[in-house]
């Protein structure tokens, strides 16, 4: 019963997960999820997932679910400590980490309490039984082979950015501006790619009292160019780290807003 709730589990979240990877691609919003690092997370949970519902080597998935579940705890209690407001595992809907981290301790506690015995007993065939296995093990190789891909591609944002369609990518991003004090300023780079057939224009940007994204706009960006903008960024907050959003703004038909990040940690005063 407890590999089958934690199966269903894992493919819930690996599915919101790419529901928000691909409507929004920074629903899974974490200093520790990078594009390349969320999708490997997404075919790790679907497998897993597909591995604890069919009910083979049984003591194998619950070696596997226990080292996934107490990486997950490792990860949260980091995020946790660094102040993050979402763990970034429940694709566009926020979970406090402390939230998360109970999820990924009960279910590691649980895995201790129900080990399976040291030679799991196969079920006499059956032939529902075997067609659910077949169907669990195609489903397996389809997201083995489709995530390998993606994995293997050697410009992941421009291929997830040609799925969600998008014109215009920003790279890098996040950008880790380091650390700083609370006032002090930086100034940093990022390069625009123009990934649409149209020729963009990026009309403007963030102008607040934290971010100013605007000093090198507007500016033309040719079908398959690249142009590069500064961002000016004041530290401000709580000490710890942080990651924030900026804004650009373009005359694209299908984006009118570009998203981008910046991160780095804010000391304590004084130091």
């Amino acid at each position: 019963m407890l590999s089958i709730v934690l199966g269903v589990f894992l493919l819930v979240t690996a599915g919101l997960k790419i529901h928000g990877l691909y409507t929004d691609p920074y629903a899974q919003e974490s200093i520790l999820l990078t594009p390349r690092l969320l999708v490997a997370v997404i075919e790790v949970e679907i497998l897993l997932g597909l591995w604890l519902l069919s009910g083979l080597a049984m003591r194998a998935a619950w070696l596997a679910a226990l080292a996934f579940f107490a990486a997950g705890a490792s990860a949260n209690v980091y995020l946790a400590v660094e102040g993050q407001r979402s763990c970034g595992c429940f694709g566009r809907v926020e979970v406090n980490p402390w939230f998360t981290l109970g999820l990924d301790l009960t279910a590691t506690l649980a895995l201790l309490l129900c080990r399976p015995p040291p030679l799991s007993v196969l079920p006499s065939p059956q032939a529902k039984a075997y067609l659910f296995k077949t169907a669990l093990a195609a489903g397996a190789a389809v997201v083995l082979i489709g995530g390998a891909c993606l994995l293997w591609n050697d410009d992941l944002d421009a291929a997830l950015s040609q799925l969600r369609g998008e014109a215009i990518t920003v790279e890098p991003d996040p950008t880790d501006v380091g650390e700083g004090a609370a006032g002090e300023k930086r100034t940093f780079s990022v390069q625009l790619s123009n990934r649409s057939a149209k020729t963009v224009r990026i009309l403007g940007g963030t102008t607040s009292c934290s971010c100013i994204a605007t000093n090198d706009l507007p500016i033309t960006i040719a079908p398959g160019a690249t142009e590069t903008i500064s961002v000016e960024v004041r530290f401000r907050g709580s000490p710890g780290r942080f990651l924030h959003r900026f804004y650009l703004y373009t005359d694209a038909e299908g984006q009118r807003v570009v998203v981008a990040r910046f991160m780095g940690r804010l000391t304590a005063s004084g130091k």
